[in-house]
C-alpha cells in the first residue's frame, strides 16, 4: 500500500516530529509507503528542515511541504485547503496511492475531497474537535456560524471517512454513545490511539539526574524539582499550576519548578513575580525537541493543568506520556481525555478534582508518599510500556491499514 499523510502543521515542528514522523517511519518499515504533504511557515529553522529531509529520505519517505498562509485567517486557510486538494490530488494519481491518511480536521476536509476526486480510501485521524476546541477556547461562540459550519463540516468527515481514529477512550464513548453525530446507519470503525512516545528516546535514568541538572540548570541544585514541558496560554493554565506549586512549596520546602516552554517566559517571569517567587525558584527555559528527555531527567515530578472542557475529552498530552516514560509521577486536573483513569489505576500521580488549595494540598502529599517509594519510577516506566510505546502505536495504526486492503471500504 501506498499512504498520503497530509498535515497542517510543518515536518519540522516538535508536534510532527514526535506525532507524525514516528508513526510513517514504521509504517514505511512495514512495507507502506509514505508521502507527507505539509504545510510549513517561512520562519522554520532551515537546518531543521534539511535535518528532517535527510531523514525522511534515509526512511524511503517523499515530502513534499506547501507553503502555510497564516493571514487574514479564514482566507489563508480556505486558500490553503484549495492547494492542498489541488496539489493532492495530484500526489494521490502520480504516486499511485491507495490511502489519504489526514492529521486532524483542516487536512482532513483537504482529504475528503482527494479521496473523492481520486477515488481513494481516506482515514480520518481526528485529533480534536475543532469546533468545540474554538468555543471552549474562546475564539469562536458556541451556537456562531464558524462554529456550526465547522461542527457541520467535522460531523460529515467523521461519517463519511473509510476509518476514523481517536486519541482517547473518553471521545470515543461521546461519538458512538452521544448525540454528537447524525443517526445514520452505519459509522466507520473507531480506533483509539494514545498519543505514543519513543521509549528509546524519552528513558529512565536515575543515576543521570545530577548530571542532567548540571546541564541544564545548576539553579536548581539538589532539591525537589517540579517540571512543566510544552505551550502556555488557551487551554494550559499557567496561573493554577503557579498556585499549586506555592501550596507544593509548603508541603515540600525547597521545590522548584521548572518551565520549559517556546511561550512568552517574560508572562511566566511577571506571573512568578506577582506571587512572590524569587526568579531561581520558578525558572522558565526553551529547549528543542532533541533535549527534551534530558529536561525531564532533571526532574522528579511532573505537572500539567488543562482547562478541563469539552473539547478535551478528545485530549491525549504527548507530556503526559513522556513524563511517565522518563518515570516521573504526575500532578494532573481530572477532566481530560483518559490521564485520569490512567493515573488513578496506577497510582501513578495526584490528580486534582478542583483548582482549590484543600486539592493542591492534598496532591503535593500524595506525591510526596510516591516519590518516597523508590518503586514509583518504574511502575510509571512500565505504563508507558504497556500503553504509550512508539511500537505499539505503529502496530495499532497498521492494523487500520491492513483492515483498510482486506475489507475495502470501512
Amino acid at each position: 500500500m501506498k499512504t498520503l499523510f497530509i498535515t497542517y502543521n510543518g515536518a519540522t515542528e516538535p508536534l510532527i516530529r514526535s506525532q507524525g514522523i514516528p508513526y510513517l517511519k514504521g509504517l514505511s518499515k512495514n512495507g507502506i509507503n509514505c508521502v507527507i504533504m505539509s504545510f510549513e511557515k517561512t520562519s522554520a529553522d532551515k537546518k531543521v528542515q534539511e535535518e528532517i529531509e535527510k531523514e525522511l529520505h534515509e526512511a524511503g519517505i517523499e515530502w513534499v511541504s506547501l507553503r502555510y498562509h497564516k493571514s487574514p485567517s479564514l482566507p489563508a486557510t480556505f486558500f490553503d485547503i484549495i492547494c492542498g486538494v489541488v496539489y493532492g490530488t495530484g500526489l494521490a494519481v502520480s504516486r499511485g496511492v491507495d490511502v489519504i491518511h489526514a492529521r486532524a480536521t483542516v487536512p482532513a476536509v483537504m482529504a475528503f475531497f482527494i479521496s473523492r476526486l481520486s477515488r481513494k480510501k481516506f482515514i480520518y485521524d481526528e485529533r480534536g474537535l475543532m469546533a468545540e476546541e474554538y468555543a471552549d477556547g474562546g475564539m469562536w461562540k458556541r451556537g456562531g456560524l464558524l462554529y456550526k459550519a465547522a461542527r457541520y463540516i467535522e460531523r460529515r468527515l467523521l461519517v463519511g471517512a473509510d476509518s476514523v481514529i481517536v486519541l482517547t477512550q473518553n471521545i470515543k464513548k461521546f461519538l458512538t454513545e452521544g448525540s454528537y453525530l447524525p443517526s445514520v446507519r452505519r459509522l466507520p470503525p473507531i480506533d483509539v490511539i494514545a498519543c505514543c512516545v519513543d521509549l528509546g528516546r524519552f528513558s529512565y535514568r536515575p543515576e543521570y539526574k545530577r548530571q542532567a541538572r548540571e546541564s541544564v540548570a545548576p539553579s536548581l541544585g539538589d532539591g525537589f524539582v517540579f517540571i512543566y514541558t510544552g505551550s502556555l496560554g488557551t487551554w494550559y493554565m499557567l496561573d493554577e499550576m503557579l498556585d499549586f506549586y506555592a501550596v507544593a512549596r509548603r508541603v515540600i520546602p525547597g521545590a522548584r519548578l521548572l518551565i520549559v516552554t517556546h511561550s512568552d517566559r517574560k508572562t511566566v517571569a511577571a506571573s512568578a513575580a506577582k506571587r512572590g517567587f524569587a526568579p531561581d525558584e520558578v525558572i522558565a527555559v526553551s529547549a528543542g525537541f532533541d533535549e527534551m528527555s534530558v529536561y525531564l531527567n532533571a526532574a522528579d515530578a511532573g505537572l500539567f493543568f488543562i482547562k478541563p472542557v469539552l473539547s478535551k475529552r478528545s485530549s491525549c498530552p504527548i507530556k503526559f506520556a513522556e513524563y511517565l516514560a522518563c518515570g516521573l509521577p504526575v500532578v494532573i486536573n481530572s477532566g481530560i481525555g483518559d490521564t485520569a483513569a490512567v493515573v488513578n489505576d496506577g497510582p501513578l500521580g495526584a490528580v486534582v478534582k478542583g483548582f482549590s488549595r484543600a486539592e493542591y494540598e492534598k496532591a503535593a502529599l500524595e506525591i510526596v508518599k510516591l516519590t518516597g517509594d523508590g518503586n514509583t519510577p518504574r511502575l510509571c516506566r512500565l505504563a508507558a510500556e504497556r500503553m504509550f510505546s512508539l511500537d505499539s502505536g505503529i502496530e495499532k495504526y497498521q492494523e487500520v491499514y491492513n483492515r483498510l486492503s482486506i475489507t475495502g471500504k470501512g
